[in-house]
């Protein structure tokens, strides 16, 4: 199936899930992200789940960072629609947040982190495939984001389901290191 088509597929799979399935595979999710090793990370960049969009609730793992892991930093993506790219906010409990025009949730302001410092990187996705391609909305900004970090970043794809057999890569295309579903990490490379 082409990327498109699997957007669309996923993009519907995902608004099938009830509100409380998406609470309980956002639970599970994030007991998954903690079997991570983190001690080497200092930069943690998260996303925030789109309101509408049946995303994975991120803020549970930004919850228990603050709580358990006070010394990393969380930080969050602020889009700049005009060149489709990301700047890196840290995100303070304090940080002023706002929705932008596509539904956003982003810092207003906050100090900004180069791409070439964050040491992990939890991104937003619709699919991905045995050996971590990935398909997100199709608007390039994580694509254009991944190639500013160093090769040694964790880049890990939240997922309620299991992976595609196969997703036909670009030569830009970034794969993942791994993929958190409810049940288990997929590992790749």
């Amino acid at each position: 199936m082409l990327k498109q088509g699997l957007r669309k597929l996923y993009l519907e799979k995902r608004k099938s899930l009830q509100p409380e399935e998406i609470d309980l595979l956002s639970l599970k999710i994030t007991e998954q992200f903690f079997h991570i090793p983190l001690s080497n990370i200092h930069y943690l960049h998260i996303f925030y789940p789109i309101i509408g969009k049946h995303e994975f609730n991120s803020l549970l793992i930004a919850e228990k960072i603050r709580k358990d892991y006070p010394e990393k930093n969380l930080v969050l993506p602020k889009s700049d629609f005009h060149h489709h790219t990301l700047r890196n906010i840290i995100w303070k409990e304090d940080t002023p947040l706002a929705m932008n025009e596509w539904g956003i949730t982003e810092p207003e302001s906050g100090d900004e982190v180069a791409s070439e410092l964050i040491d992990m990187i939890i991104i937003p996705l619709l699919a991905y495939d045995k050996v971590g391609n990935r398909i997100g909305y199709g608007k390039g900004f994580y694509d254009r984001f991944l190639q500013d970090c160093r090769p040694k970043t964790k880049k890990i794809g939240i997922s309620f389901f299991g992976p595609e057999e196969k997703i036909d890569a670009e030569p830009h295309d970034i794969p993942l290191d791994l993929c958190i579903t409810p049940d288990r990490i997929w590992t790749f490379n």
